[in-house]
């Protein structure tokens, strides 16, 4: 346990709360506390992690652009992905994620490639989401959370493992706030 994790931890709790609650300050801190998980990761040999955490941060800058408006007078409404988008996210995903796993098996020294390669891939596709404000985020950051904390027990990061499974409890929570939202019109 080091003073960045620990740090990590508690910025990534709070910028998680105000996703949650579809607050555009969410993303200041979400590029914060990427860049802190991008060296933590590293040490680790865990790529893939590190490098979702580099991207996580540019899209966090894209995130916050989006949230505030954009180049729009109006800031993204929360929406359902059409089944096309659906299809057509996964389908890449996977494509890439067989891509990314097979390039860490020959060049990478780490442990872990096939579960590194998903939680990069299906982590920027959430991301992404997140950032568009696609409902569908929700149980994508569930899933891949869940994923994450096992390969940080298994790297003996146990407080970020930790953390994992208190953002995955966060992402029910905001999963329903953002669908009462949207229930009650208000976005």
């Amino acid at each position: 346990m080091s003073i960045v994790e620990i740090i990590g931890f508690i910025i990534t709790l709070v910028a998680i709360a105000l996703a949650a609650r579809a607050h555009v300050l969410t993303w200041p801190l979400q590029l914060v506390a990427s860049l802190l998980y991008v060296g933590l990761f590293l040490q680790y040999n865990l790529f893939g992690e590190a490098t979702l955490q580099g991207v996580y941060a540019v899209l966090a800058i894209y995130g916050w652009w989006q949230w505030r408006g954009g180049a729009s007078a109006s800031p993204e409404p929360i929406r359902y992905l059409s089944r096309k988008e659906w299809l057509c996210l996964n389908g890449v995903g996977i494509l890439i994620t067989a891509g990314v796993s097979t390039l860490q098996i020959q060049f990478l020294p780490t442990d872990v490639p096939i579960l590194d390669s998903s939680i990069f891939v299906f982590g920027l596709i959430a991301q992404w989401m997140q950032a568009k404000k696609r409902m569908e985020n929700w149980p994508y950051w569930i899933v891949l959370n869940l994923l994450a904390s096992g390969v940080y027990v298994y790297k003996t990061l146990y407080v970020t493992a930790l953390l994992y499974v208190l953002l995955a409890a966060l992402a029910v929570w905001g999963w329903r706030n953002w669908r009462a939202q949207l229930a009650a019109g208000s976005v």
